[in-house]
């Protein structure tokens, strides 16, 4: 079987729904597709998917119930916890270490060798360069217009 649900309440609709298949006895299975590069020699836990166009480079640990949307880059030596959801072009850099149960939005990038502690949420184009505190929240102001209009600026 296989519990294909969102990052709904930090992934915890998944979590509970992947446990129930569990507990009654269901085998889950994993996918990874054929067009993501897949370098690390450590097997991913149950219940993963991973989408076309990521790169996993060696050393990197993937735990249960985890989601890799499409074109991240996941660097060396990097955990992803189990119940975390790694949303489209996001930058893992090597030796991060992702929590449980961890949200992470599109385009964000974590920096080399930070913990992103367990229910953190990462909005879309955040840059973490330190590590994170549990349920701490991460929402990178949105981009204001430019005083003048495209006509005005030479290119």
């Amino acid at each position: 079987m296989f519990v294909a649900l969102s990052y709904a309440k930090m992934n915890q609709v998944r979590e509970a729904k992947r446990s129930d298949a569990r507990a009654a006895g269901y085998d889950l299975v994993s996918y990874v597709s054929s067009r993501c590069s897949f370098l690390t020699q450590y097997p991913i836990g149950d219940n993963c998917f991973i989408l076309e166009d990521n790169t996993v480079q060696p050393f990197v640990r993937i735990g249960n119930n985890v989601t890799l949307w499409s074109g991240n880059h996941i660097g060396h030596d990097s955990t992803i916890g189990d119940h975390s959801f790694v949303s489209s072009h996001v930058v893992v850099s090597g030796n991060v270490k992702i929590g449980s149960n961890c949200f992470i939005g599109v385009n964000a990038t974590l920096g080399n060798g930070i913990t992103i502690a367990a229910f953190t949420l990462v909005g879309a184009g955040a840059l973490i360069m330190k590590d994170t505190t549990a349920h701490s929240v991460f929402a990178p102001s949105r981009t204001k217009p430019f005083p003048k209009t495209s006509d005005q600026i030479d290119l």
